[in-house]
């Protein structure tokens, strides 16, 4: 392939990280080989940094279109050992820094991406969307991405006026009520019932 019409993706990954080792391109789908470039990884329970090595295993996630085409990234990935005796975690899967996390089936980015849709559209709307374009995801799935990512967020600070209100979240079946800061204007709590 000629250089000058050649697509660089060395500047989507990142490349202290993660190595293309391969790319492989089809009518409908681009797969892209990589290979884990690290040689310690963080333990998610005590925080220690480990370089005991314990094995290889392959991660197939994916990533968002590039040209119109899905996009597979299978990662050949390293375990670790815990080197702390007193955790509860014998191995540790790699992290890669806000790209991928512990045991995700798509990049950091291409879950951003389908939970701003998912606001702006619906979740059913969203996963329509997302099969067009390439991105395999169901509706409920995009309902769990957008709950998980609820549940990460740091609490709300509150305000010393809050307002109250009650609303449906289905139309005479189920109801809920949310919690405003009055000074903010965003929510605090919403809460079942």
């Amino acid at each position: 392939m000629n250089d000058t019409t050649a697509l660089n993706l060395d500047k989507f990954y990142p490349t202290e990280l993660l190595r293309i080792t391969e790319i492989i391109v089809d009518r409908t789908k681009i797969k892209i080989r990589m290979k884990s470039a690290t040689e310690s990884c963080e333990c998610p329970e005590c925080k220690q940094i480990s370089n005991q090595y314990h094995g290889t295993y392959i991660r197939k996630v994916q990533d968002l279109p590039i040209l119109g085409k899905q996009v597979e990234l299978e990662i050949t990935a390293h375990e670790y050992n815990c080197e702390n005796d007193s955790c509860k975690v014998s191995t540790i899967a790699e992290t890669y820094n806000g790209f991928l996390n512990y045991y995700s089936r798509m990049t950091e980015r291409c879950a951003d991406f389908i939970s701003t849709l998912a606001l702006e559209t619906s979740c059913e709307g969203c996963s329509r969307i997302c099969k067009e374009m390439g991105i395999r995801i169901s509706g409920d799935s995009v309902i769990r991405l957008l709950l998980k990512r609820f549940e990460n967020q740091a609490p709300s600070e509150c305000g010393e006026i809050v307002g109250i209100d009650d609303f449906a979240f289905k139309k005479r079946n189920t109801y809920g009520t949310i919690i405003v800061d009055e000074k903010s204007h965003n929510p605090i709590a919403i809460l079942d019932g």
